[in-house]
């Protein structure tokens, strides 16, 4: 069975709380699919993760380079003496044994660990601003049920203040209406107040710091498609985002162990020197020509050579161990999101066809039979052959139900959006 889901978003109330005021709906609307888009682009959490992104760009650079070659300039003169040094050395390390290739293998890893982090955090955004949506077209519906039973009232309340004058009914009668129109604009009140209030919790998740006109356009009775169950785990299995997390997550476990390795193997480094150095005696001899000269001679020297580390006590087998350890916990990990990610398709599928069947008794069985019966009582009551009394009555009856119904609605829509999340979906 083909199930379509009609993506729904908020309904904006305006106008006054009062009596002579119905509900209406925001001009510039609005579908949950825009909505979840905006939040995709304009969600301040979202794009704070996004720059962790950028981040593990910058590591990733970084670790494809090599260690910088470390020059050495010194000079050495005798605090009593003539004699002096001077010293230039340079070591330029050979960063062997696979380590830059295990570095940058880190790296790439954690990079796509980070765009995996995103991509699911953009899932539950998507399902949460979907769920706040359902939220406001629940609140909204009710607020129309209200409305719909205040104007119905208000014509009863119109004949019964004509019969009132013409003496063919009790003036109580007019006092009663009076009182259940007025508990009913009460209770419109609260539920505009609460649509408001809806309203106004989805707005930072689209990114908007202050209310804006924002108008939506959605139906909670609406068509919802959603792929058969017997394919979801298939499709939750190939694109959930926490679920490639994890298995990256174990690649970038099984990467650390190599780096760890890497550094336990033997380095080197290559390195050369030149020395300048001028020493002497406090004694004079005769040069060539026969004259007495200080007896000083100058010297320049060049060094050559290769500083091998050699991993006799310390090949990181401490940070080797904990690296395997990590592995085995990521391995662990993913397994679990694997099983979870089962449990969860399994468990929003379940609680979808229950809302479904729930949806379908009350619009097919018990609404129509509640509407119907207000409708007879009413048409009784105009033509004179029952009491006020159970007109308000059946209207309260009728009330409870409705708002029974939205919460049907709202619980099989929040079902649907679990289905979307378990699956992966994001738009």
């Amino acid at each position: 069975m083909t199930r379509s889901l009609t993506v729904l978003a908020i309904v904006a109330v305006v106008g006054s709380l009062g009596p002579s005021v119905s509900w209406a709906q925001e001009p510039d609307s609005v579908t949950a699919d825009n909505l979840v888009a905006r939040a995709l682009t304009a969600n301040p959490e979202l794009r704070a993760a996004r720059a962790a992104i950028e981040a593990a760009k910058g590591r990733l650079r970084q670790a494809g380079l090599r260690p910088n070659p470390m020059l050495e300039l010194s000079g050495t003169q005798n605090a009593t003496g003539t004699d002096n040094m001077q010293m230039i050395a340079l070591s330029w390390p050979l960063d062997l044994g696979g380590r830059k290739d295990a570095r940058v293998a880190v790296a790439t890893r954690e990079l796509a660990v980070k765009e995996a982090e995103v991509a699911d955090r953009a899932r539950r955004l998507a399902a949460e601003v979907r769920m706040r949506a359902g939220a406001v077209l629940g609140a909204a519906r009710d607020v129309r049920v209200t409305d719909d039973l205040l104007a119905a009232n208000r014509q009863t309340e119109a004949l019964v203040h004509q019969r009132v004058t013409r003496g063919a009914t009790p003036a109580l009668d007019e006092q009663l209406l009076r009182v259940e129109v007025t508990r009913l604009e009460a209770q419109r009140a609260g539920q505009v107040g609460r649509l408001e209030s809806l309203r106004l919790q989805l707005m930072p998740l689209v990114g908007l710091a202050a209310p804006a006109p924002l108008g939506v356009t959605g139906d909670l009775e609406g068509p919802l498609t959603l792929p058969e169950a017997a394919t979801a785990i298939d499709i939750a299995l190939r694109q959930r985002p926490d679920l490639r997390m994890g298995e990256l997550e174990e690649g970038l476990a099984a990467a650390r162990v190599e780096k760890e390795r890497a550094e336990g193997r033997v380095d080197a480094s290559l390195f050369g020197q030149y020395q300048r150095q001028e020493t002497g005696f406090d004694v004079k001899g005769l040069d060539s020509a026969g004259r007495l000269r200080p007896i000083m001679d100058t010297f320049n020297m060049l060094t050559v050579g290769v500083s091998i580390m050699l991993p006799v006590r310390n090949q990181n087998q401490g940070n080797i161990t904990a690296a395997a350890a990590e592995l085995e916990g990521a391995r662990q990990r993913r397994q679990a999101t694997d099983l979870v990610v089962r449990e969860e398709v399994g468990a929003a599928y379940a609680q979808y066809d229950a809302a479904e069947r729930a949806r379908d008794i009350y619009a097919g069985q018990v609404l129509d039979t509640a509407r119907r019966n207000l409708g007879v009582i009413r048409q009784s009551y105009r033509l004179g052959r029952g009491s006020l009394l159970d007109v308000i009555a059946e209207e309260r009856r009728l009330i409870e139900l409705e708002l029974g119904y939205t919460e049907v609605l709202k619980q099989r829509w929040d079902a649907a959006v679990d289905v979307l999340r378990a699956i992966g979906r994001i738009r």
